[in-house]
């Protein structure tokens, strides 16, 4: 298993404990013991009141800490360099098909007839980045490529009969 897979099992695994701890605190919070008699109804309702703040609380702090990770308010206006991509059955155009390593580089990418979806592969043959595109609806992101090579663009989306051809190539030089 890779070191991510690990990360992700192992901090699944806390998360799990962490919440069956709290759903067992909250069960026996709200009895008394296995005895017959049984917590007072105010009582109940003062302690799931306070679990409600606890529980907006934590979302309050997820929110607020999660906010600035949204894509959305990236700024790609100022990128030095910028590509067209646009994709119709069965191949991509790129503009222009060469661009210089390590800069930051604004893809632009539209669909002129149906649904695609652009996959960026480096010259290992990794996919890097995937973007879905709609007929008219133009998708934009930015990444930079630092290693200089062949970079691969294929369609991830059937589009059609020749669906398996749809590819086209980006040169990254120094």
């Amino acid at each position: 298993m890779t070191s991510t897979g690990w990360v992700i099992a192992i901090g699944y695994s806390a998360l799990v404990l962490v919440f069956v701890t709290i759903g067992l605190i909250v069960f026996r919070s709200t009895r008394v013991g296995f005895r017959v008699k049984v917590t007072g109804r105010e009582e109940i309702e003062k302690r799931e009141g306070y679990w409600g703040i606890a529980v907006i609380t934590f979302l309050v702090l997820v929110l607020a800490g999660t906010i600035f990770s949204v894509p959305y308010f990236d700024d790609n206006e100022d990128a030095p360099q910028k590509v067209t991509v646009t994709s119709r059955q069965f191949a991509f155009t790129v503009d222009p098909p060469r661009i210089d390593a390590g800069v930051e580089t604004e893809f632009n990418v539209d669909a002129v007839d149906v649904n695609h979806a652009v996959g960026l592969y480096n010259p290992d043959n990794t996919l890097i980045k995937q973007v879905n595109v709609l007929p008219g609806v133009t998708q934009s992101f930015t990444i930079t490529l630092n290693q200089p090579g062949s970079y691969t663009l294929r369609c991830l989306e059937f589009c059609g009969i020749d669906h398996h051809l749809m590819q086209n190539q980006l040169q990254v030089t120094r």
